[in-house]
């Protein structure tokens, strides 16, 4: 049987891993640059020289914002000591003594009971430091490299405290035949590199050059390529222009006026709480974009349209002018359809909606959100369910389910869902826009409306348990992550 040649380097791979079981590759020390230990185990893997097998880890590191809550406290924690010397304190004064950081106190605080009444926060009496020493001694021992308990880990990342890396370590054996390569290496007889030295000498005539397999395999050369989600996105939007759809755009910020007030969400809804919604703060005056629309509004809110009822309360013109990072992308539509009344329409966006949500495998506080609708003399629910089942046939889904749902602004609505791994998982939402929202606007025919989340759909796609997974930095999974259909 011919024997097996291998490289020096290879060699002293063999040499330092024959006597030791379980070697990681990183503990691999032979004064080399750590891609030459890399290549020279790639090699031996390939030449079945050696048995490998590969470990994920999970790495976690706490960011500059976490380390600042380390030293200096956690703004809620400074937020319930101003409490409790103080024992009550209004809205403006904790404002004025957190600065930029009393939103992330008083949400933080309310999950632990303490919530604004009336104005004003109240100490309650329970003591909390503990749980605060607690937070900051976990946030220490993770950069001691300790992991904590999962219910912390994930809050401290949704935070932005902590920021989580992927990635592969390779653990080696010899094998019997690496062994027998080791033997055979003949290690002062063989040159590998031919130098200009010993062309002049005349000693390159004596030597033995080591022989070079030149079918065998080279390490893989990574070239350019799209992100996972960026590909998709750009699958998506290929099938709605094949679809005949227009793309429209909108803001990152928006009003509330458009944002909720347009698509009749009342002002007292729960989804424009600090706990749901992130408010913007502005130094400059808020000239409202398109005033005419707040009378409007201000008469659907308070006394419906024709034989469609209202909410009956009072409407506040000053809560529709609030600035917010947009909750979704179905302003986009409504400001659209605004300024372009004319029939039919056929629209898409696929952009960035922001929302104050517990982070975990399916949910996301920054996701994108896949928006269209279509305006029409001629739609109805049919039409909304085949288009929402010719998209997902499109991207390759054949099986959803269209769910009755309720949203404030549709009527009907379906909710968008399939199954994951035996998991029920919302893509979306959809339907017909009510009365209430199209036509004092002066949209006189029906409008279908969609939002469908981008991550959850690539989650099917790319085949993931975990929607957080999309955005890990796991450069083996980007290098070659697989589509599914």
């Amino acid at each position: 049987m011919e024997k097996t040649e291998i490289s020096l380097n290879e060699y002293r791979v063999l040499e330092f891993i024959k006597d030791r079981k379980d070697v990681p590759e990183d503990s691999i020390n032979m004064d080399s640059d750590r891609r030459i230990v890399s290549s020279a185990v790639s090699y031996l893997e390939f030449k079945n020289l050696i048995d490998t097998k590969k470990v994920y880890y999970d790495y976690f590191t706490v960011t500059e914002e976490g380390e600042k809550y380390i030293e200096n406290g956690f703004p809620e924690e400074k937020l319930y000591k101003l409490l409790e010397e103080r024992k009550k304190c209004s809205m403006d004064e904790i404002k004025n003594y957190l600065k930029e950081d009393y939103r992330i106190a008083i949400a933080n605080l309310a999950k632990l009971g303490i919530k604004p009444s009336n104005g004003e926060m109240s100490y309650s009496g329970e003591n909390l430091i503990t749980i605060f020493n607690e937070k900051r001694n976990e946030l220490s021992e993770i950069m001691e490299g300790k992991t904590p308990d999962e219910e912390a880990l994930d809050e401290f990342i949704h935070r932005g405290l902590v920021s989580k890396r992927k990635y592969t370590k390779r653990i080696i054996n010899i094998n019997k035949e690496g062994i027998k390569a080791l033997e055979n290496y003949g290690s002062g007889n063989y040159i590998e590199i031919l130098t200009p030295a010993l062309i002049a000498s005349g000693k390159w005539k004596e030597m033995k050059f080591r022989p070079y397999d030149l079918n065998s395999r080279v390490e893989p050369l990574n070239g350019a390529g799209l992100h996972p989600l960026t590909y998709l996105i750009e699958k998506v939007r290929k099938i709605f222009l094949e679809m005949g759809f227009t793309e429209m755009h909108g803001h990152f910020i928006e009003y509330t006026g458009w944002n909720m007030d347009m698509l009749f969400i009342p002002q007292d809804h729960p989804a424009r709480d600090l706990q749901d919604t992130y408010y913007v703060e502005s130094k400059n005056p808020v000239e409202f974009e398109n005033p005419e629309i707040l009378e409007i509004v201000k008469k659907v809110h308070e006394h419906g349209y024709g034989k469609y009822k209202g909410w009956n309360y009072k409407w506040s013109e000053d809560e529709a002018k609030k600035l917010i990072l947009r909750t979704h992308t179905t302003v986009n539509t409504i400001r659209y359809l605004y300024n372009h009344k004319e029939k039919p329409q056929f629209i898409f966006s696929i952009e960035k909606v922001f929302r104050h949500e517990s982070v975990d495998w399916k949910h996301l506080s920054e996701l994108y959100q896949i928006e269209g609708a279509v305006y029409g003399g001629d739609v109805n629910l049919s039409t909304l369910k085949w288009l929402l089942s010719e998209f997902y046939g499109r991207l390759g889904f054949k099986n959803i389910r269209l769910i009755p749902s309720y949203y404030p602004y549709t009527e009907p609505s379906m909710d968008v869902a399939v199954d994951i791994n035996g998991k029920e998982v919302e893509l979306g939402g959809s339907g017909i826009f009510r009365p209430e929202v199209t036509k004092p606007i002066g949209l006189r025919e029906p409008v279908l409306a969609f939002g469908l989340g981008l991550e959850r759909l690539a989650m099917l796609y790319y085949g993931l348990n975990d929607i957080r997974e999309i955005y890990n930095s796991d450069l083996d999974w980007l290098k070659n992550y697989k589509i599914r259909f």
